[in-house]
């Protein structure tokens, strides 16, 4: 096809047919409405979750046993009774040459043993504290102070007797 200019003709006649048959118009949404809407679905969306949290809520509460007014808290790391502590083993800081090379300061009070201070080692991890420091942790808590591992006495397979305080005790993990 050869190419032709456009004729003064020719672009009457387009331009009369493009005023003939004007495009439809575009209908254009109000930001403002657009706005509220998103808004009221947010706000629809948040009482449905809301609904069902609460209906589930109700449903454990009714299906669930009648509970105790207080329950009792997990005895896991309460604290030792002072029997269990008097039959943890003291040592003399300063008699092993070994011991003293392994512990250097309370993790407690963060102070440095010195010869002749009464210490406990404790059975299970072998870390070691001043008496009084370890006495008022253990009064608390029942686990070691350095690697928080719970401490359990071992009791006597034959009597269920704690051990005497000079026998050196086993701890289980």
């Amino acid at each position: 096809m050869k190419y032709r200019p456009f004729t003064e003709a020719r672009r009457r006649k387009l331009t009369a047919v493009a005023v003939e048959n004007p495009p439809p118009p575009v209908e254009t949404l109000d930001s403002d409405f657009v706005v509220i809407l998103a808004a009221l679905l947010c706000a629809l969306i948040c009482v449905l979750g809301l609904v069902a949290v609460a209906r589930c809520a109700w449903i454990r509460r009714l299906s669930a046993p009648p509970s105790h007014p207080h329950p009792r808290r997990s005895g896991a790391n309460k604290g030792l009774k002072k029997k269990v502590l008097k039959s943890l083993p003291k040592q003399t800081y300063g008699e092993d040459a070994e011991q003293a090379g392994k512990l250097s300061d309370c993790a407690i009070c963060l102070a440095e043993f010195v010869a002749g201070e009464e210490i406990r080692v404790l059975p299970q991890c072998g870390h070691g504290f001043h008496v009084g420091c370890i006495d008022t942790w253990l009064g608390s808590h029942s686990s070691c102070p350095s690697y928080r591992q719970i401490l359990v006495v071992a009791r006597c397979q034959k009597c269920g007797n704690l051990p005497p305080e000079n026998h050196v005790s086993r701890f289980l993990p």
